[in-house]
């Protein structure tokens, strides 16, 4: 039987601006994936599943100096093009601060990476199936990108980093996020205040807004109005953020975080509208017409296991 369990207490962020609440997230245990399917897959609820990594040795291996001490000359490679090798930067890691943050690094392929640390997880999660992001699509761009998406992706950062945008996921995904070592905080914004985030990018899934703690409302006067879910992630806990959910995270300690996007029927109608946003009537009538076949093919594959 699954179980609630309160949102866990922790410090606030230091901050001049007090944004409305948004709905807050729940933390489940024993959550079976048929409950989880329905009760937030379905409904795109968020929600914190405290155990549903308890079994993976990551939990217990996984550390900043692990990574230090086996990767010590690799090289890692960041967002802005430079590189570091791997324990010069994890010493920055463990030296962090919010004055002077480690870089940053994120979305990179544990099984391009690491795969030989790819038994110390699990990509098939009872919670990540069904995955149609993991299956054949004929349109090219459509399969690379969904093929990425659904790759589990490291994360490894120090106190005081941050990701730097407030976005939400591509193709209008789900994302699950594992928090492997170390504490986050998370701030979430439900789809519904969407039109308070100033949506830039096609799709329009970031937002400009940088200092999601000190906003500048001079610039942004409308994201004073979105309402704002903030909590903490720790260590062995999984966060589901659903398709279209802003958000954002700010490590609090050092941190090792993975991820991974999924697609299936419950997120499926928004995908279809990104994929479909572009191009002219044609076109789109042509993708509506693939997307239908492909939405029946997903299914009826789920329904033969």
């Amino acid at each position: 039987m699954s179980t609630h369990a309160p949102e866990l207490q922790t410090e606030e962020p230091t901050s001049s601006f007090t944004p409305p609440q948004g709905p807050p997230i729940e933390r489940r245990s024993n959550l079976s994936a048929e409950a989880f399917f329905s009760e937030y897959a379905l409904k795109n609820r968020p929600v914190i599943i405290t155990d549903a990594l308890k079994n993976w040795p990551a939990l217990s291996r996984w550390t900043p100096q692990f990574f230090s001490d086996r990767y010590t000359e690799k090289m890692v490679k960041f967002r802005n093009g430079s590189e570091l090798p791997m324990a010069t930067f994890i010493d920055k890691v463990m030296h962090s601060s919010p004055e002077a943050p480690a870089p940053y690094w994120t979305n990179a392929p544990v099984q391009e990476h690491f795969p030989e640390l790819m038994a110390d997880i699990d990509p098939n999660l009872p919670y990540f199936k069904p995955n149609w992001a993991e299956r054949y699509f004929i349109h090219p761009g459509m399969r690379s990108t969904l093929k990425r998406g659904s790759m589990i992706e490291i994360y490894i950062g120090g106190n005081g980093g941050a990701f730097p945008v407030v976005h939400w996921d591509g193709l209008s995904t789900h994302a699950f996020l594992m928090q492997i070592y170390g504490r986050k905080r998370y701030y979430a914004w439900s789809p519904e205040d969407s039109a308070f985030m100033y949506p830039e990018g096609d799709p329009p899934n970031l937002s400009p807004v940088r200092d999601v703690e000190n906003p500048d409302l001079e610039k942004y006067p409308l994201f004073a109005k979105a309402r704002l879910t903030t909590f903490i992630l720790e260590p062995g806990e999984m966060l589901f953020v659903p398709s279209r959910w802003w958000h954002t995270a700010k490590m609090l300690t050092p941190s090792i975080t993975l991820s991974i996007n999924t697609l299936n029927t419950s997120n499926w109608q928004n995908f279809k509208k990104d994929m479909s946003r572009n191009g002219g009537k044609l076109a789109k009538v042509v993708k509506h017409a693939y997307l239908a076949s492909a939405c029946l093919l997903n299914q009826l594959q789920d329904m033969m296991g």
